[in-house]
């Protein structure tokens, strides 16, 4: 994976917007999200990169009840950002298949 840009982008990028305490739960979330990403083979199949992905939505989707309309924008555009470092392309919208009603 590209480790470094991971790495950066959990540094310096992963501002999430919305409400504090909602944020800080989401931010353990894709801090785990990154780490499992950085620990995969340079040339993992998309399958499993987006395995990686579903995973993090589905715990996302716990916090439905918290996620209002600047939650929701924040975390999705974390998501596809996260994904274009990683090779996904974000115009696919991947992460609607598994979010939950937020």
């Amino acid at each position: 994976m590209k480790n470094k840009e991971l790495q950066n982008f959990k540094i310096y990028h992963l501002n999430l917007g919305g409400e504090e305490k909602f944020a800080a739960k989401v931010k353990i979330l894709f801090d785990r999200l990154i780490d499992n990403l950085m620990l995969l083979p340079e040339k993992e199949t998309q399958l499993v990169v987006l395995e990686n992905f579903k995973q993090c939505i589905l715990n996302i989707n716990n916090f439905e009840d918290e996620i209002e309309t600047v939650e929701r924008e924040s975390v999705l555009e974390h998501i596809y950002a996260i994904g274009e470092i990683v090779g996904l392309d974000p115009t696919s919208e991947y992460a609607e298949e598994w979010r939950g009603d937020w």
